[in-house]
């Protein structure tokens, strides 16, 4: 049984992708004067915020993109942006089975902020690793090391959640096992399935691998 669940925030604990891709590709349009498909935005994701909006518009209308970009963020939260009640409800249980939990996202500080107090759920977890506060991006391993010697947990000790590649290549690099969570995110390649030891397609499935795991 693992000690530490690391979760991935976008796409993984809350249903975000609508404001996401509604964020960057209005200040796509505005200043960089281009359409951006979901996909082409999903390629830059990694970085936090900042560095992807001065790869889409460019280093001289960064700032100003960047603070269109958090009022757009700040101001359709609450209508874009939904939490997966049963994950809720997952998190709450492992605590009580003694687990640690803990969240890496890719976000940078100010906007993964807006989120947890929006939602209410930053008290769920014991450390909150943010984009812009470790000195390599996903898929590098910085913040999932981090939580690591944060919390006093070894690698075989922990489990991360997230829905990407750069989240299981985070994980891999760290010497973590991964868990990859399709609930929420552009469609997978078979194959991409197959390269990982765990797959779930609904909360419902993770909750039933939980509770069979910590009973």
């Amino acid at each position: 049984m693992f000690k530490l669940f690391i979760w991935d925030l976008d796409n993984t604990l809350i249903a975000s992708s609508p404001l996401l891709w509604g964020a960057f590709s209005w200040v796509a349009e505005k200043y960089g004067n281009k359409k951006m498909t979901p996909s082409e935005i999903v390629s830059l994701y990694g970085p936090p915020e900042d560095v992807v909006i001065e790869r889409i518009v460019g280093k001289e209308k960064k700032d100003e993109a960047l603070r269109e970009f958090y009022r757009f963020y700040q101001e359709k939260h609450d209508e874009l942006v939904g939490v997966f009640p049963l994950l809720l409800e997952i998190i709450n249980y492992l605590r009580g089975h003694g687990v640690k939990q803990a969240l890496f996202t890719s976000k940078g500080r100010k906007s993964a902020e807006i989120t947890l107090q929006k939602l209410n759920i930053k008290d769920l977890f014991d450390l909150v690793v943010c984009g812009d506060e470790v000195a390599r991006p996903k898929p590098y391993p910085d913040g999932v090391i981090k939580i690591l010697e944060t919390l006093l947990i070894k690698p075989e000790e922990a489990l991360y959640l997230g829905d990407s590649p750069l989240d299981a290549e985070a994980a891999k690099s760290a010497g973590v096992r991964f868990a990859l969570t399709l609930w929420d995110s552009l469609p997978r390649e078979e194959e991409e399935e197959k390269e990982v030891e765990w797959v779930f397609h609904s909360p419902e499935e993770l909750w039933e691998w939980v509770q069979k795991v910590y009973n």
